[in-house]
């Protein structure tokens, strides 16, 4: 007896009795061994240890014998060619195919398969009869086979040969059936609309999910994608972004397909394990452009390795010796051998004659000085030292060190006091652009056209891709508009200096010493009817407008040397040194914005609470003794601090 299941009594005769009407619908996979006739049992039997004069006997008395049944099955569902394979017994096996039907060879064939035995796949797909159905297994009509209600093998309808062979990664098996011209079919796209793919979720969506998952798992296999593809490099890589798109949609899946990810890229780090020179790493990693030509770009495919975030292949030790040999290139070559203090120490020699060198590389474009600094490594090089010089100039602006060691030369002593208070308090006689900010703006036009040569080989859309590149686009973008504002506010000062003839009046009132005409020429021009004129002498800032074009100008500047400074963490992964410890700080921050999340829910929850409690008290008046002169207050105030 069993125990009650939601007020209901089962005995053994009502679940032998439901287990048998769920037989007959399922299609009878675990049948009752009491309905064999005994010739089958001693058939299956016979199968079971291999006796071929009992088999033979058996399949010669089944013409006559109409109860007995050459595709009969035991308890298990196993059919005579299915224990045959288990028992390895080929000669049994060639007998049994000779008379079972297609549906039992085919079962057969994929247990044969299961465990591996590949002389008995052989002779299975050898046979005439196999090969007279062989075309409903090269591609199997996916929508016949997942709506297919009846479970007569161990196996899933969608499982093919080709596809079992790929799961168990048998080399030998996959080249069998791929030689016969057997395929694998690549589902559709998890969001596909077509109507098989809505009648098969409609159906079930698990086993939708199982049969994408079992087509995958074929797809990844190594045996597969050798054999089959013929760029398996390409294939490993377009295949593991699918996988990782399925993981992100599928998460009851993830891990399943996590794990294939991590095969498709040991895959191809062990495509690279083969390699044994720098010809063969080059022809995995080169490719042909794509425009057609016939020429091969050396780096093509690790830059889409890169892209894709293939790790392990990038980081392969083949992949970086090749890496080096071209970073250093064959002109620096020596480089390689050199300590990191030589090379700093090469480093701060070239930084004085960088101006020089570049223009020699413009007027010698194939000298061997141009080849040398056509290499990675140097123009890696130039473009630090190009990146420290630029950020030196802007802290010299920042701190405006041209203003402050400005040497001017008088002709009297009086000059100079002229030149100092008209720097204090007339606009026009300041510098708005300076001789440090023109090298900037020189800087800032030469790294303008680079960008547009960059965009211009690597595509808008790479090009938009990458982080730092936006980095680069915004700081551009900045100065250009911290410029433009500064020499537009230039033209404007210079015409209310014309428009009052301002200087020349203010330095001779000046030399004369009649500062009290200085400050009633000054209060007329405040009191004139052109604003915009006067307001431009004005040289305090205390006094203009917070939309001053200026001050504007100087907010952008500001922003934009920020970005140029952080952008020097760009520069940090090539140094041994710092670039763990920036990539390990950039995983710690996403950690810390997490907690934070929670840290902000927990006192928000907090405040709420405690505003319940308390609002009222925060409405009322402290009203102080009647005989002081204190104000009534709000009971808050004194909490405020």
């Amino acid at each position: 007896m069993f125990r009650p299941i939601h007020g209901y009594q089962l005995s053994m005769n009502d679940l032998r009795d439901a287990t048998s009407a769920s037989k007959k619908t399922a299609g009878c996979l675990f049948t009752n061994f009491e309905d064999l006739t005994d010739e089958e049992r001693v058939y299956l039997n016979a199968a079971t240890i291999g006796d071929i004069g009992v088999i033979r006997m058996s399949l010669e008395d089944a013409d006559s014998n109409s109860n007995f049944n050459v595709n009969c099955v035991d308890y298990m569902g196993r059919n005579a060619l299915h224990l045959a394979v288990d028992s390895e017994n080929v000669e049994s096996i060639e007998m049994l195919l000779d008379k079972l039907s297609f549906e039992c060879i085919e079962e057969a064939l994929l247990h044969a398969i299961s465990k591996g035995h590949v002389k008995i796949v052989r002779h299975i797909i050898e046979h005439p009869n196999y090969m007279a159905c062989e075309e409903r297994l090269k591609r199997i009509d996916s929508q016949n086979a997942f709506f297919r209600t009846t479970e007569k093998s161990q196996f899933s309808p969608d499982i093919t040969p080709l596809i079992l062979s790929a799961h168990y990664n048998n080399h030998e098996m996959v080249q069998m059936f791929l030689s016969r011209n057997h395929t694998i079919e690549k589902p559709h796209p998890i969001s596909c609309q077509c109507a098989d793919c809505q009648a098969k979720q409609d159906y079930d969506s698990l086993k939708r999910s199982r049969s994408r998952l079992n087509a995958y798992r074929a797809l990844a296999s190594p045996a597969y994608m050798a054999l089959s593809s013929p760029d398996p490099i390409m294939a490993t890589f377009e295949l593991r972004q699918e996988m990782m798109r399925l993981a992100e949609i599928e998460k009851e899946f993830k891990r399943e397909y996590l794990t294939l990810v991590e095969q498709c890229m040991n895959f191809a780090c062990e495509m690279m394990d083969l390699c044994r020179g720098t010809q063969e790493v080059e022809a995995v990693i080169s490719d042909f452009l794509e425009d057609g030509a016939n020429i091969r770009d050396p780096l093509r495919r690790l830059r889409l390795a890169i892209r894709f975030e293939e790790k392990k292949f990038v980081a392969h030790p083949n992949c970086q010796q090749y890496l080096t040999s071209i970073w250093y290139g064959s002109e620096t070559a020596f480089l390689q051998s050199w300590t990191l203090m030589r090379k700093v120490g090469l480093s701060i020699l070239a930084t004085p004659l960088l101006p020089l060198l570049c223009v020699l590389y413009i007027i010698l474009p194939t000298s061997h000085l141009a080849r040398a600094m056509r290499c990675p490594a140097s123009k890696f090089t130039t473009n630090c030292i190009s990146h420290f010089l630029f950020l030196i100039l802007l802290s010299a602006a920042t701190f405006r060190l041209e203003e402050r060691y400005d040497i001017h030369e008088a002709d009297n002593p009086d000059e100079l006091s002229v030149r100092s208070w008209l720097d204090r308090h007339f606009r026009p006689s300041k510098a708005i652009i300076t001789h440090v900010q023109i090298c900037i703006v020189l800087w800032i036009a030469g790294h303008f056209i680079a960008e547009i040569k960059h965009i211009y080989f690597v595509g808008f859309r790479s090009y938009m891709m990458n982080a730092y590149n936006l980095i680069i686009y915004g700081i551009l973008a900045l100065y250009l508009a911290s410029y433009t504002l500064r020499t537009i506010v230039y033209g404007w000062v210079q015409d209310s200096d014309r428009f009052f003839n301002a200087t020349n009046r203010i330095e001779d009132l000046i030399r004369r010493n009649e500062s009290k005409r200085v400050k009633t020429m000054v209060m007329a021009w405040k009191m004139s009817p052109n604003r915009q004129a006067s307001y431009f002498l004005e040289a305090s800032r205390f006094h203009w407008r917070p939309d001053d074009p200026e001050i504007v100008s100087d907010v952008l500047f500001a922003v934009a040397n920020v970005f140029s400074f952080a952008r020097t963490t760009y520069l940090m992964p090539a140094f041994e040194a710092l670039g763990p410890l920036q990539i390990s700080f950039t995983r710690m921050l996403t950690d810390i914005v997490r907690f934070m999340v929670l840290y902000i829910l927990v006192i928000f929850a907090f405040m709420v609470g405690l505003h319940n409690l308390y609002w009222y008290y925060g409405l009322q008046m402290i009203n102080p003794p009647a005989n002081t002169s204190f104000k009534p207050q709000p009971a808050t105030e004194m909490f405020e601090g």
